[in-house]
């Protein structure tokens, strides 16, 4: 009986090939975009889940206030906290403290320099909260000792080789560190990615205070006792933090919503968006349910020619049972069909999908369990909903209305499939909207005056030099004399790089003014060559002096001068600010700048004079010959640094990093779009397809009675068209309300422009017409002779 099942519906798919290829290739393009997105989705969503411990790891930040009114809150808290909060808090079973060393200059006991990002340091007890995978050593002891370091596999193999790590010594800020642990390297789902781990007590040995509560330099995370409240324990951190300080406030937060739900400042990497997860998860399902529609639309539509076949069954004894089971063997045949076809178009896809979406988010794809449970969910989901409907729909029909029954116009009563093409092309013109509007976004943050020139930039890291402030300078005029060379700076930052690498202080007053606390001021050194470089305007006062000491002189940015409480930059220059244990003079006030990305608002800067301890060398080169000046900067630098590795970068692409993640939806966005709008062409087109064929004796009559071609086109389309416009209609609304909450993440943003929706409806419309337009063009042309004859 099942054969026999499979045998007729194998035969009436056979039969329809244009109707089931459509129904096929629908259904797969819908499902392979529902996977590929999902998949993302579960990434974003696994951050942190490998550690055992994660549901009762708390992390503390800290809430800044000024005068009552919330500031900012920071990641980083003040190291004694820690240990206060468990001795006076039952519920916290043990802490650990880590603080950022960021990317450093490493050398092996073979004098080789490598360097190297994400360098932490970090109390004994990490591995204890922390469960990670140790190769080598025991992670109860790899951080006892103050000088102990553990480094991850890849960080081995690449400083070391094929040599064994444990007990070998590296060379970190003069200080010799001796590697007591391997670890495998750390999965990319986690907000806290390191390659090497020293011992907190390293850092105090440097003499960072452990005791102090005047800096904040910690992350701070917490192991819970198990079932606690995170709402109780944060009313009880403000109590403990009342006691301590008045314009501050601790607060705990689950680890496992840092990557998704954070966004404060000093974060260890540019953490991910919920919205945009969110928004994501509606598309997968928005273009399933346009792959199922297709499919209900068009089976219903063909319904008078099944509707013949079910009533001739009935009459020979057949059930409503034996009639749902064969319509409904139909439609598993389709959906298996499409769902090896939605695989293969996965692979297919791949190698795109992971340079859009990262290649973390795509290991093991197709191996993890999880993937193929979405897909056993996935394949019986659609199966029923693109199943169940027509099974029962065409199963119920009475025999002798199904026998006498004549369809002319299959859209006519077709009340629920109007429904249907309106959702479609609603869904469709949501997504194309979302889309323009994206990139209009980025486009706009892209091309506004940051107030800085990052063009023709290269950024060189300076080498880890030990009592030398003397080489960075001769380097510097030696790259000033190359002929590409217009300019070479020094600073201890540059613009675009995060607070994380930037100092930044609540203290800064000015002198003699009633203010008891600050906003966060953001500090790095420069030379005098680093305003003209990176062509930052000068408001105010003047620039440092090249070649002069100007001691205890800073220059700060108009939103210094501002939130200083100044009326003008004129009246901020000369006055005197109280900063860093010390009072200095505004010698200049730079016009505002964009230390970070126009998602974010302007930071308040103040720059120190300091050449000769530089972090990065900025070179602004001549546009005409970069490769070759880069190949003449290299060789000055190992004619000076043979020794230390040569690491460059380019301002403008390095600032363009901070837009990853909004291109990254753009492009996502945009691709699902057009596979939303190429489903929904291919429903449409199919109902077209049936439209015409029904109506072919209609246009045959009509056209002997002496209508045009192009009568009989406007006749087939209008009805199509109608709803087209409807869906428009209905999209432009939700359209507005999402992109406008998604906009409003942005410091500096456009406004949702009209033409958006002008460009999708039309574009919408265009394409509806050329897919409707393809079959009735054919009807319209056909001879009546044989239109007639058809039927």
């Amino acid at each position: 009986m099942q054969n026999h099942s499979l045998k007729i519906a194998w035969r009436n798919l056979w039969k329809d090939r244009f109707y089931s290829i459509i129904n096929i290739t629908g259904l797969a393009v819908a499902m392979a975009a529902f996977l590929l997105i999902i998949n993302y989705v579960r990434f974003e969503n696994s951050y942190e889940n490998f550690y055992t411990k994660a549901d009762n790891i708390y992390r503390v930040t800290l809430d800044l206030y000024k005068d009552g009114a919330y500031v900012v809150t920071d990641c980083e808290t003040h190291p004694p906290m820690a240990p206060a909060v468990k001795k006076q808090l039952p519920e916290v079973k043990d802490f650990v403290r880590v603080q950022r060393l960021g990317q450093n200059e490493i050398t092996n006991a073979r004098h080789q320099a490598f360097l190297v990002d994400h360098v932490y340091a970090a109390d004994a007890s990490f591995f204890s909260i922390f469960n990670c995978s140790f190769i080598q050593g025991d992670p109860s002891t790899a951080l006892k000792g103050a000088m102990d370091a553990v480094i991850t596999q890849s960080t081995a193999a690449r400083i070391f080789g094929n040599q064994n790590p444990i007990g070998q010594t590296l060379n970190f800020r003069s200080q010799i560190v001796t590697v007591t642990g391997v670890i495998k390297d750390v999965p990319e789902n986690t907000h806290l990615k390191y390659n090497i781990l020293l011992s907190l007590n390293f850092v105090a040995k440097q003499g960072f205070d452990l005791d102090s509560w005047q800096a904040n330099n910690n992350f701070t995370y917490l192991e819970m006792a198990p079932h606690t409240s995170l709402t109780a324990f944060n009313a009880k951190l403000k109590a403990f933090t009342k006691e301590r300080f008045k314009d501050k406030i601790y607060k705990a937060e689950l680890i496992k919503d840092i990557h998704l739900h954070s966004r404060k400042t000093y974060e260890p990497e540019v953490n991910g968006d919920a919205k945009t997860v969110q928004f994501l998860l509606v598309v997968a399902f928005l273009i399933l349910l346009i792959g199922t529609i297709n499919y209900v639309n068009l089976t219903t539509a063909r319904a008078a020619e099944r509707l013949k076949e079910a009533s001739i069954k009935k009459i020979l004894g057949a059930n409503r049972w034996t009639l749902v089971k064969q319509f409904f063997t139909e439609s598993l045949l389709i959906n298996i069909m499409a769902f090896g076809l939605a695989l293969v178009l996965m692979q297919l896809c791949l190698p795109m999908y992971a340079n859009i979406v990262g290649k973390a988010a795509t290991v093991g794809i197709f191996t993890t369990s999880y993937f193929w449970m979405i897909c056993a969910a996935l394949f019986l989901l659609n199966g029923l909903l693109s199943g169940l409907y027509p099974s029962i729909a065409l199963s119920s029909v009475k025999a002798v209305s199904a026998l006498n029954r004549s369809f002319t116009n299959a859209l006519e009563g077709g009340a629920l499939r109007k429904t249907l093409v309106v959702g479609q092309f609603t869904i469709a013109s949501v997504v194309l909207v979302a889309s323009i509007i994206v990139y209009k976004q980025l486009y706009f943050m892209r091309s506004q005056d940051l107030g800085v020139n990052l063009d023709q930039l290269m950024v060189i890291k300076a080498p880890a030099l030990i009592n030398d402030s003397t080489s960075n300078l001769a380097f510097k005029d030696e790259l000033q004399q190359l002929a590409g060379v217009s300019r070479v700076a020094l600073g201890g930052a540059m613009p675009g790089m995060d607070t994380r690498d930037i100092s930044s202080t609540s203290g800064v007053t000015r002198v003699g003014a009633e203010q008891k606390s600050s906003y966060n001021y953001y500090l790095y050194g420069i030379d005098a060559d680093f305003v003209p470089a990176m062509d930052i305007k000068m408001a105010a006062g003047r620039n440092f002096i090249a070649g002069a000491p100007n001691k205890n002189e800073v220059l700060v940015n108009e939103e210094t001068v501002r939130l200083l409480g100044f009326t003008s930059p004129e009246a901020a220059v000369g006055s005197k600010i109280n900063s860093w244990g010390g009072q200095s003079v505004i010698a200049g006030v730079m016009k505002n700048y964009h230390q970070r990305s126009l998602k974010e608002a302007l930071l308040p800067m103040v720059h120190v004079y300091e050449p000769r301890y530089a972090n990065y060398f900025a070179v602004k080169m001549n546009a005409r010959d970069i490769r070759n000046t880069v190949s003449a900067v290299e060789k000055k630098w190992q004619a000076y640094f043979k020794d230390h590795p040569f690491n460059y970068f380019f301002l403008d692409d390095m600032f363009n990093q901070q837009y990853q993640a909004d291109t990254r939806l753009g492009q996502i966005v945009t691709i699902f779009s057009f596979f939303t709008i190429f489903i929904t062409c291919l429903g449409l087109l199919g109902l077209t397809a049936y439209s015409v064929s029904r109506r072919t004796r209609e246009i045959g009559i009509r056209k002997v009675l002496g209508a045009s071609v192009t009568g009989i086109i406007h006749l087939l389309t209008r009805d199509f068209i109608r709803l087209v416009i409807i869906a428009v209609i209905i999209a432009t609304p939700i359209a507005w309300w999402t992109m406008n909450k998604w906009l409003d993440d942005f410091a500096y943003r456009i406004t949702v422009p009209w033409w958006a929706f002008a460009i999708a409806g039309l574009l919408m419309m265009v394409v509806a017409v050329f897919t409707i337009s393809f079959q009735s063009m054919k009807a319209a042309l056909m001879n009546p002779i044989k239109s007639l004859r058809s039927e």
